[in-house]
């Protein structure tokens, strides 16, 4: 058996005594916690920012196979936006259109979903990837508070945000 004095033994009492947390502690950071999820939360539940990031990013792919497709052909690829979708043909009507590597029946289209559009207008890639007309091409992807950007850069034909 240990032998305990008497000041060590009110010292341990009152240890014991002062463990946990105060109400108000508690109360603390309960409110930073709400705080936190009414900032947070919003973001976690917008169906529309996840929609348009992956929506631009499907299209920049999309852009990118199409300039590749033009260097390995050796011809000029169209890339026809529309309102919510991105093309890729042989032709400026898109009347042949680019066949998707995944499917070799169907026509190489990027559909946006619902409430995400797309502005800019048509170019095309020559053989050398590089777009004509001969200038920095801008794509915008639209349908949330985020500003999405495609540029292909003139010369060389890089697609990026």
């Amino acid at each position: 058996m240990v032998a305990v004095s008497h000041s060590e033994a009110l010292h341990m009492r009152d240890r014991k005594d002062k463990s946990g947390f105060t109400l108000i502690e508690l109360i603390v950071v309960i409110v930073i916690v709400g705080i936190v999820a009414l900032i947070a939360a919003p973001r976690f539940f917008a169906q529309a920012g996840f929609d348009a990031s992956r929506f631009h990013e499907a299209a920049i792919s999309t852009i990118r196979y199409g300039q590749k497709v033009a260097q390995a052909q050796h011809t000029n690829v169209y890339v026809v936006p529309s309102a919510n979708k991105v093309a890729l043909c042989y032709d400026a009507a898109c009347t042949i259109p680019v066949t998707s590597p995944a499917d070799n029946n169907a026509a190489f289209v990027v559909t946006a979903p619902s409430g995400i559009g797309l502005t800019g207008s048509g170019f095309n890639f020559n053989s050398l990837g590089q777009p004509t007309p001969n200038a920095m091409q801008t794509l915008t992807v639209t349908g949330d508070t985020v500003v999405r950007q495609i540029v292909v850069e003139q010369e060389t034909g890089y697609v990026h945000k």
